[in-house]
This record gives C-alpha cells, sequence and structure tokens, in this order.
C-alpha cells in the first residue's frame, strides 16, 4: 500500500463534523466513501490533522491515508472533485512517506474565527453576529494574555478526550475582515471547544473595565465555569496546519 496526504477544504453547514459516525454525515465519511469509488477496497482508515466538530469548517484540513491504488498523487484530487459533493473539495493530494501521520506529526494548527457586525444572510453562513458588538482595542487586550504556554482548562467543554491541558499558543490576534473582525489563533494543540470558548470568553473580558486582567483570571482559574459562553460553530475555520518540513500543508 501506498501513502497519500491531502489537503481538504469544506463547508461544515451540513456535517456532523470530521469524525465518522454511524447513520450521520461526516467528512471522514464522504472523503472515504468517494476514495472506495476510485481506490477499490483496499484502504485504510482516514486520520485528520483536526477533528472539527459539527458545523465547523475547514480551508487547510490535513487527511493522510493508505491506499492500494496505482494513481499518481497528483490525479487523486481531480478524480475525488469530480465525484465529492459541493460542500467538500481536495485542494492538494501528494505521496508521502508511509508513516506519515496528518494528526500526530503535524506541530501547530491555526483557526481562524470571524465577527460580522451586522446581520448579512449570506456571511452568516460563515461568521457570527454577537448580541452586542465589543470594542476593537478591547477585545485584543482581552486576547493578549493567552499568547504564551499555559494550562487551558477554563475553555476546554466537557467531553473532551485530550489528556495534555497545557498548550503552547503562538499567536492570538484579531484582525479586520470585510465585515467584521477575526480571530487568528495559533496552538500546539487545541482543547475540546477551545476556540469557541475563547471568543465567548473575550467578548465578555471586553465588556470589562479591565480586559486583560478578566482573561488572566479566567486562565488562572483552569475552571469552564469562570469562562464566557461557547461561540457558534458557524464562525469557526481551520485554516492551516503546520508540520516538520518546515511549510503548512
Amino acid at each position: 500500500m501506498r501513502a497519500f496526504r491531502l489537503t481538504v477544504a469544506y463547508d461544515g453547514t451540513s456535517f456532523h463534523g470530521w469524525q465518522s459516525q454511524p447513520g450521520l454525515r461526516t467528512v471522514q465519511g464522504v472523503l472515504e466513501q468517494t476514495l472506495r469509488e476510485i481506490a477499490g477496497d483496499g484502504l485504510s482508515k482516514l486520520t485528520g490533522a483536526g477533528r472539527t466538530d459539527a458545523g465547523v469548517h475547514a480551508r487547510g484540513q490535513v487527511v493522510s491515508f493508505a491506499a492500494e491504488t496505482r494513481l499518481p498523487g497528483r490525479a487523486l484530487a481531480p478524480k475525488l472533485n469530480r465525484r465529492l459533493p459541493d460542500d467538500v473539495r481536495v485542494r492538494e493530494a501528494v505521496e508521502v512517506a508511509p508513516e506519515f501521520n496528518a494528526r500526530f506529526e503535524a506541530l501547530a494548527r491555526r483557526y481562524a474565527y470571524q465577527l460580522i457586525e451586522r446581520d448579512d444572510v449570506l456571511l452568516e453562513r460563515f461568521a457570527w453576529r454577537p448580541p452586542r458588538w465589543p470594542d476593537p482595542e478591547r477585545l485584543a487586550h482581552a486576547t493578549r494574555p493567552l499568547e504564551g504556554t499555559h494550562d487551558c482548562s477554563a475553555f476546554r467543554a466537557s467531553g473532551g478526550a485530550e489528556s495534555r491541558p497545557v498548550c503552547r499558543i503562538s499567536r492570538a490576534s484579531w484582525t479586520r475582515w470585510e465585515a467584521g473582525w477575526r480571530l487568528d489563533i495559533v496552538a500546539d494543540h487545541f482543547l475540546y471547544h477551545m476556540v469557541r470558548n475563547v471568543v465567548g470568553t473575550a467578548l465578555a473580558a471586553a465588556a470589562t473595565e479591565d480586559p486583560a486582567a478578566a482573561m488572566r483570571r479566567v486562565l488562572d482559574s483552569r475552571d469552564r465555569r469562570q469562562a464566557g459562553r461557547t461561540a457558534p460553530a458557524c464562525g469557526l475555520c481551520l485554516e492551516e496546519v503546520y508540520y516538520p518540513t518546515g511549510g503548512m500543508a
């Protein structure tokens, strides 16, 4: 069998997340079914770099698998895209070393969360309009304390299986986009619902007298009950995954 890596984009609105679940439409399930149509039954289970939740999108999800096929890696993307539904696209397909694992070899991942300032029937599929619009400068102050290595237990939702609550966050910054503000956050790994809980907490902290101090108090508490609400899945996107070769997938 030969090993391959895919870079995949998807609109997560109509998916029950990445991971296969019996009787539910998932990105992993759709990809595996389509790959079997091309490669036959000689296909290993797909491994994704990020196990995105229901409703979460991706531009840079990375997938590894092995298959018994004679097709060159470059032929997989066009063949898959002709068969895949409109809400999934393979951006790149390459052959890799047999030991490559999209999840365990990733050094870091970048997620983005988009906020919109006003109602927009099109953009609301990929962004969230919070009930109260924050001051952008105060929002930036709220997320600044996140950069560094921290125990992020305060942002972990119940149901997460991660054994390591300590995350090394190399970036947590807001930038302007066409309809509002976007948080870009890069870390070596993320806890269950972590980014969405960070967004909800940042919005709450931005409404306080000292947003940075409010965020630090939540971090230091290591208590999910001290953090803010969980922001909706629609605004979250897995943008990039970084590997030891020095580049992103």
